[in-house]
């Protein structure tokens, strides 16, 4: 099931007293972080409907961001600490490829051999590549790499594993 929102980034403390507010992002598409930009709250604040980027500074951590119709420190603090969102139809495309991971939740995950494991129920982001938590009474860490991960159909809402020695153990 497609999400109704992605998360791209998050807010957090207001900097200085013009409204700017510190934000991290969230997503693997820098470009959402622009001049002009509009992303959502979520949870949402009832008196505001989108965000629209007015004026962003890259910074080691992350941005300051300056966001249209907020323009004081007490604006910046009634946003607080809330998710930024973009609607799932407005989603970059990605390369070829590639997968969401809202799509690989849910998969049944099945061996060569026929076994079903379970479904996915998490994406773990380690960093060096992306682990599938699979559960089905018991779980499995199942790594997403080309020795393991030998096929995924989203058509048929399914992954085709080969186990490595040791990983069902």
């Amino acid at each position: 099931m497609q999400p109704k929102f992605l998360i791209v980034g998050e807010t957090h403390r207001p900097h200085g007293l013009a409204g700017e507010i510190a934000v991290s992002s969230l997503t693997d598409f820098p470009d959402r972080f622009k001049e002009g930009a509009v992303l959502y709250l979520n949870p949402p604040i009832p008196e505001i409907e989108k965000m629209v980027i007015e004026r962003i500074t890259e910074t080691p951590r992350g941005y300051l961001v300056k966001f249209a119709g907020i323009s004081s420190r007490e604006d910046a603090e009634a946003i607080g600490k809330r998710s930024l969102v973009v609607p799932a139809e407005e989603a970059s495309p990605l390369p070829e490829g590639d997968i969401w991971v809202h799509d690989i939740i849910g998969l049944e995950v099945h061996t060569v051999d026929g076994e079903f494991l379970g479904l996915v129920r998490d994406v773990l982001r380690t960093g060096s590549n992306d682990v599938y938590v699979v559960q089905n009474g018991r779980e499995y860490l199942i790594p997403a790499i080309a020795d393991v991960v030998k096929e995924i159909s989203l058509e048929d809402n399914k992954m085709l594993i080969e186990p490595i020695p040791g990983l069902l153990e």
